[in-house]
């Protein structure tokens, strides 16, 4: 499935660190493509409102369509990758900068996000990064909720 990546303009700072950051660990000519079909991806500190994982690329893609009506990127700094013992399994560390796009408000986060890889595609995707910081940024989780995952 082609993936057309002027909607996910808003996103383009993480989506080019990603794809920079696993050069080598994973194929695929394009962010979206470096996921295995059956991905699992995690927040293990969801914003209210918004699924503690989404299963399957496409659920990644559809979900992920949603983001620039409520953050943009103009940034990613503090990137790190790091290999592990574990056959497969990278961790990034990494920082993005942007607006909140309704209130305006300046969008500062951390994340680490533990990454497992097989047959050279990312099969699990564990995020870790600080749910209040998006709040106080859009205003509201259940407006990250809608805007994501909405559909519209």
């Amino acid at each position: 499935m082609m993936v057309d990546y002027a909607e996910f303009k808003a996103l383009a700072p993480f989506i080019k660190l990603v794809e920079d950051s696993l050069v080598g660990l994973a194929d695929g000519d394009r962010y979206f493509d470096l996921f295995a079909d059956d991905v699992v991806m995690e927040f293990v500190y969801a914003p209210p409102g918004t699924p503690p994982e989404l299963r399957g690329r496409q659920a990644i893609i559809d979900s992920f369509r949603g983001y620039g009506r409520i953050i943009t990127l103009d940034r990613m700094s503090d990137s790190r990758v790091y290999t592990t013992a574990t056959p497969g399994v990278v961790i990034l560390e990494y920082a993005s900068h942007g607006t909140g796009v309704t209130t305006g408000r300046p969008y500062h986060q951390h994340y680490v996000s533990i990454v497992t890889i097989r047959d050279r595609r990312i099969v699990y995707w564990r995020d870790y990064s600080n749910p209040l910081v998006v709040i106080d940024t859009i205003g509201d989780g259940q407006e990250m909720a809608k805007a994501m995952f909405s559909g519209t």
